[in-house]
């Protein structure tokens, strides 16, 4: 299967995802996304090396490895920070944001990020049309931000998968949504500024 072939599979998945994620969905949290929210909570105000039990969480389908490598994307200007599960199914994209492609780094090529749009305002990407260009997004990884500045944000068809491909000569973020009708993407796309150590919000 080539490249281009299979990232156009990839944008069908991820269009078919998001366009079918209900919309009652937008209005309670489920099972698992409560889960998931615990675990995190658990992992963060645990010290540094420290061991977190999470047996005692129902519906979590993620081992605490799992967690603890997962990014955090933040952007400012929505005031919003969300975690960036590694692999875009159905199921991973209904409680978080996750990875478009495998094996990508942070800093490096085009690293990719799909998640639902949503109707209620905080919602993973439900105002991530209204970012302005100019404004910083960051990648949180461990104790090490990757900083981006938006350059551009456009309203594209599914088929157009050519934003998910590499630019040799560019390091970038692309976020990916779907328009609230569903029939087309919302692309913001980013250049890569600099990595620099993580500040901690107190």
């Amino acid at each position: 299967m080539t490249k281009r072939r299979w990232f156009g599979l990839v944008m069908i998945v991820v269009g078919l995802a998001l366009i079918a994620y209900p919309l009652y969905m937008d209005y309670t949290s489920t099972k698992e996304a409560k889960a998931l929210e615990d675990a995190i909570s658990l992992i963060a105000m645990a010290d540094e090396g420290e061991e977190v039990d999470l047996s005692a969480i129902e519906d979590l389908p993620f081992s605490e490895e799992d967690l603890r490598n997962a990014l955090e994307l933040e952007i400012p200007y929505l005031d919003i920070v969300h975690r960036v599960l590694p692999e875009t199914n159905e199921y991973n994209l209904s409680i978080a944001l996750t990875e478009i492609k495998e094996d990508q780094k942070p800093g490096e090529g085009n690293f990719t990020i799909a998640g639902h749009r949503g109707y209620r305002d905080g919602r993973h990407f439900s105002n991530l049309s209204e970012v302005p260009v100019g404004e910083e997004i960051y990648l949180h990884v461990g104790e090490d931000t990757y900083v981006y500045e938006i350059e551009s944000s456009e309203v594209i068809p599914p088929t157009a998968i050519e934003v998910l491909e590499d630019d040799p000569n560019k390091n970038e973020l692309t976020l990916i949504t779907c328009t609230i009708s569903g029939n087309e993407r919302v692309a913001v796309k980013a250049k890569f500024i600099e990595k620099k150590k993580r500040s901690h919000k107190k």
